[in-house]
């Protein structure tokens, strides 16, 4: 081995014109590029991404030549000549790309600004590479990328050209998911956290500062195998401080109510959540605090802004957006109360990884005999059977017929069968019922469905799938019906009026004139 001599040569500086050949290096643009356009399928899996020049977004192509760059030059441009397609431009390393999502509800405000996080997170790995921020690689590689994706969402701070210390929201979904890996006393460990926000300086009501030695929240907890039974996350959560340091074990709904009460808050909230969830909501209306939950089901659950907004799980991460969502489905509706009991009561089936579907029938007598079969309609009248006559010295063969009769639905020799108990639901409203009966109702196999002021028309019926498109169409044979899944149905129902489908996986999808506009 030979040891050179030579005096050793000072590091190369960024700014030094030796060093110019790497600080933009073309090899490395392939990549950014590839890892933005693979991240946003992942979220978007329905956008198309393609590429398109300055004017063609009405930008001056001088003006664009004209901006320095200090990295990855990552722009957004919300509003586009082709307006119609709902889809965005953004810019990258000088070229432009315009993503156009397939589906009808486009791209929401929620959907913008979650781009513009995942250009805030590579354009700060691209500074860490050349050496032009403080921040450290390695807290980037902590985790996947997608969940600094999120944490750049909720708390953009963390990941801004100053930032030199990890995002408490990075390091908490980090902990949740190794926390979701391990079992206690052969049960599921189920937790949750509250991240206090940094919008404001002033202490929250109830709490108590952490003591300095404190620790963070972070995966060196989970080591602790008592931490997995100290909160549930559905009743008690951890209380993380804006120094990242886990500070106290609080019940969420005694937090909220002192919180709320010192604030002088409403309890309602815009936008329905799962009745599990809502104090976790409410405790994130203001001041940019955030709460992650990790679920029974082993999902991950993210509320800010007072509504879930993001969920992991199945492998993936999803944009939930409920705000935008549930506007959508009360203008199809067109009754507020209707829309929010329909929208609420298909929350809590998910919750309980039920299926269920809840069909809206603005015109009932277009429906009955064609989607939904006459038998199945609560306040259907079937003709009349004489009542049964019983002998003064009947057999034993006898008297069974006869009560058969009496109990069935007026046919002699028929079982008892669902229309015995139709009763119980005939005439009555989905807006004076308790939810908890709606949801038992929705519940059943088959579909709920209910006129456009919110009357019960039939539970449980099993909805004809080969009706005509059209509402003027002939009727369908009896024995032309076919019985398939329930997306199947949940499509050609939505061709008479707004429809929400609930699957056992969790997933809320709304179907309006025979497609799917939204799945949640």
């Amino acid at each position: 081995m030979s040891l050179s001599m030579h005096p050793a040569q000072p590091a190369p500086r960024p700014d030094d014109r030796r060093f110019g050949a790497l600080r933009d290096p073309r090899a490395f643009v392939r990549v950014f590029l590839g890892v933005f356009f693979r991240d946003v399928e992942s979220f978007y899996p329905a956008c198309r991404i393609e590429a398109v020049t300055a004017p063609t977004i009405g930008l001056d192509e001088s003006s664009v030549r004209s901006r320095p760059s200090g990295g990855m030059d990552f722009r957004l441009v919300e509003e586009t000549s082709d307006a119609r397609s709902g889809g965005v431009a953004v810019s990258l390393f000088g070229s432009w790309y315009r993503i156009i999502p397939e589906g009808p509800m486009g791209l929401g405000d929620e959907d913008v600004q979650m781009l513009r996080a995942m250009g805030a997170v590579l354009d700060l790995n691209y500074q860490i590479l050349f050496r032009r921020s403080r921040m450290s690689i390695l807290q980037l590689l902590r985790g996947m990328p997608e969940d600094h994706y999120i944490a750049a969402r909720l708390e953009p701070s963390a990941y801004g050209p100053s930032a030199d210390a990890p995002s408490r929201v990075a390091e908490a979904i980090l902990t949740l998911r190794t926390m979701a890996l391990a079992t206690y006393e052969n049960r599921r460990v189920t937790t949750g956290v509250l991240i206090l926000g940094a919008e404001s300086d002033e202490p929250e009501p109830g709490s108590r500062p952490a003591p300095v030695d404190a620790p963070g929240f972070g995966v060196d907890l989970t080591s602790l195998k008592s931490l997995h039974r100290l909160c549930d996350g559905r009743r008690t959560l951890f209380l993380v401080d804006r120094d990242g340091r886990l500070s106290d074990v609080v019940d969420v709904r005694q937090w909220v109510r002192r919180h709320r009460v010192d604030k002088g808050e409403e309890s309602g909230l815009d936008v329905p959540c799962a009745r599990m969830y809502e104090a976790h909501a409410r405790a994130t209306r203001e001041w940019g605090h955030v709460c992650l939950v990790l679920s029974p089901h082993q999902e991950i659950k993210v509320f800010a802004g007072g509504a879930q907004t993001f969920a992991f799980g199945h492998g993936r991460w999803r944009v939930l957006d409920p705000a935008s969502k549930f506007a959508l489905w009360r203008d199809a509706v067109a009754d507020e109360r209707l829309a929010r009991v329909l929208f609420q009561t298909a929350l809590e089936l998910s919750e309980e990884r039920q299926g269920g579907l809840l069909v809206v029938v603005p015109d009932p007598d277009l429906v009955t005999g064609r989607l939904i079969a006459p038998e199945d309609v609560l306040d259907f009248e079937s003709e009349e059977v004489p009542a049964p006559v019983v002998s003064t010295s009947p057999s034993l063969h006898d008297l069974d017929d006869d009560w058969t009769a009496i109990l069935g639905a007026g046919r002699r020799g028929e079982p008892l069968s669902k229309r015995t108990i139709h009763y119980l639901a005939a005439g009555r409203s989905l807006l004076t019922m308790d939810p908890s009966v709606v949801e038992a109702l929705a519940s059943l196999d088959g579909a709920l469905a209910v006129d456009g002021e919110g009357r019960l028309l039939a539970f449980g019926a099993i909805l004809r799938h080969d009706v005509p498109a059209s509402g003027a169409g002939p009727r369908v044979p009896s024995r032309d019906v076919a019985e398939g899944a329930r997306t199947t149905a949940a499509m050609v129902a939505s061709r008479f009026g707004p429809v929400l489908k609930i699957s056992e996986d969790g997933v809320v999808s709304c179907f309006l004139d025979g497609d799917r506009v939204w799945d949640l």
